[in-house]
């Protein structure tokens, strides 16, 4: 048995993958966390692990926090795994491939394994990332902008007024709100939103098909009712992204495939300046 871990900025994320697939995701804010509640909530109910895969985007005491308390618990280290120039049938759009945050590379992983075809992956949570992603499997790219609480927030800190006047009122569910409070959570939903069309007309335009919309993250649910056209709310994308590469073999076929395209690309660019 297979632990997953998905550590985000607030949450943390798990699942555990065996001989009968992935199991559910199972998610929680970790603030003020120690070694105590991590075994308690995560490392405990998932019984005995004989390895663990961890996506880490929460910083290093995070992740040395993980790392204690599985050792301590089954005497093993956990893998962290980072991003590569190419993995799981996905090749990474980044010259430098490690500055992809490795949720995103693993989002990215876990969409193309869901369905061969060009895709728009929309990551809502205290940050909102927007990657494209076409049919055969390459990177396109993509955005990174505040998530709605994180724009929200930022008003709510850096004003005077709006502050005040919002401290009582409604969220509202039009964009043209008719108290302070509505009028901040309104423009951040709509405006997040419309970024997303404007994706995926753009993927769209650059690939000659009609790209899936995959939403997930925490705040997906506020974009759900705003975005046009079809969608697939996909919760566990991260953890199913860590699923492909725990499948593969160690010192894993991810890290072969990722030394080679790296290889390729460098060998490209020897060629170009020549």
């Amino acid at each position: 048995m297979t632990l997953l871990v998905d550590v985000g900025n607030t949450r943390i994320k798990w699942s555990v993958l065996s001989e009968h697939g992935l199991g559910p995701q199972h998610a929680d804010a970790y603030s003020g966390w120690g070694s105590v509640q991590l075994r308690a909530r995560v490392l405990a109910p998932a019984g005995r692990a004989e390895r663990v895969l961890i996506a880490n985007v929460g910083g290093t005491a995070m992740g040395e926090l993980l790392r204690s308390a599985i050792h301590e618990t089954w005497g093993f280290e956990p893998e962290f795994v980072h991003t590569t120039a190419a993995a799981g049938g996905v090749r990474n759009a980044y010259p430098q491939a490690e500055k992809l945050g490795v949720d995103r590379w693993l989002a990215l992983i876990g969409t193309h394994a869901l369905e061969k075809r060009a895709a728009c992956i929309v990551d809502a949570g205290t940050a909102m990332t927007i990657d494209g992603l076409d049919a055969a499997g390459n990177h396109l790219g993509g955005v990174i902008v505040p998530g709605p609480d994180l724009m929200i927030s930022a008003l709510m800190h850096n004003t005077s007024d709006i502050a005040v006047h919002a401290k009582k009122g409604s969220t509202g569910d039009t964009l043209f709100a008719d108290n302070t409070l509505g009028g901040v959570y309104q423009g951040a939903v709509h405006a997040l939103a419309a970024l997303v069309d404007k994706a995926m007309q753009s993927i769209r335009e650059k690939v000659g098909a009609e790209p899936l919309l995959i939403l997930t993250g925490g705040a997906s649910d506020r974009l759900e009712r705003l975005v046009t056209g079809p969608f697939r709310n996909v919760p566990n994308l991260v953890l199913r992204g860590l699923a492909v590469l725990a499948e593969q073999p160690a010192l894993s076929a991810a890290t072969a495939e990722g030394a080679a395209a790296g290889a390729a690309v460098k060998a490209g660019r020897r060629r170009s300046a020549d």
